[in-house]
């Protein structure tokens, strides 16, 4: 399924600067529940290396009507939880 994610975020070095908002549509086996994990993987445009991203659920909109055929199946908010720098190139789709 196909789930838009709405991330706001702060920078942690400087708190007082405005947030920031990333959306970003990733594919998930099931729509996740409020409270739950997701694990999402990027590539740094940086470095050569893996990110890892584990966010938490706060909200979920169902998408009642999907006219196209790749529309989203839901809209989550997460926030941020955790993330960290990989070098190996596995892939982590499913939440936890």
């Amino acid at each position: 399924m196909k789930v838009l994610v709405y991330c706001k975020y702060f920078n942690f070095k400087n708190p007082l600067e405005k947030p920031k908002m990333e959306t970003f549509v990733v594919d998930l086996p099931q729509i996740p529940r409020i409270g739950e994990t997701i694990v999402v993987e990027k590539m740094s445009p940086m470095k050569q290396c893996v990110i890892i991203f584990e966010y938490i659920v706060t909200a979920v909109q169902f998408n009642a009507v999907s006219e196209a055929a790749d529309a989203p199946n839901a809209r989550v908010n997460v926030c941020l939880n955790h993330c960290w720098e990989g070098t190996s190139n596995f892939k982590l789709t499913n939440f936890l």
